[in-house]
């Protein structure tokens, strides 16, 4: 194999030096760059990890603030349907009492009539029974003055009724 690779022009003694020269290349690396790389990356992962865990907060936090303000909303509909609801109650209260109102001047307008038709019969009777006294008193007046036969008491009732009939 040591031919073979003669043959190929690889060169042990360089292999070797570069094989070193690498090596140290690589230690220096680590010792200077690789740790600061380190260091870089890794602050840039916590800056990922914060903004994420940041932005998850924001998540929550909308989320906590949208449920909020749909109790809020909901319990704004129930304030505003307990809101109609109660003035919806009031005026049927209004309205009933105003139609209870309007029953009892109709009641009291119509005892009130009542009373005037009653007093306006009374009046009436007592004029008809002043007119039938009046017709009483002046037919027997007349038959006083008039002999008493029988057609001319026929014909002071005919009169007498003749009278009641005008009135009526």
């Amino acid at each position: 194999m040591g031919n073979l690779l003669e043959a190929l022009g690889v060169n042990f003694k360089m292999v070797f030096i570069q094989a070193v020269g690498f090596l140290i290349l690589l230690v220096l690396m680590k010792k200077f760059l690789f740790g600061r790389i380190k260091e870089i990356i890794k602050s840039r992962a916590d800056e990922i990890k914060d903004t994420y865990k940041k932005s998850e907060d924001d998540r929550a936090e909308a989320a906590r603030l949208k449920e909020e303000y749909q109790q809020k909303a909901v319990k704004a509909d129930e304030a505003a349907e307990a809101k109609i609801q109660a003035a919806v109650d009031k005026a049927k209260d209004v309205g009933g009492k105003m139609l209870e109102e309007a029953h009892q001047a109709v009641a009291d307008e119509k005892a009130k009539a009542h009373k005037n038709i009653d007093m306006e019969r009374k009046k009436a009777l007592a004029e008809v029974r002043n007119q039938v006294v009046d017709l009483t008193i002046l037919s027997t007046s007349r038959l006083i003055k008039q002999s008493t036969k029988r057609e001319t008491a026929e014909k002071l009732v005919d009169d007498v009724i003749k009278g009641v009939g005008a009135l009526s």
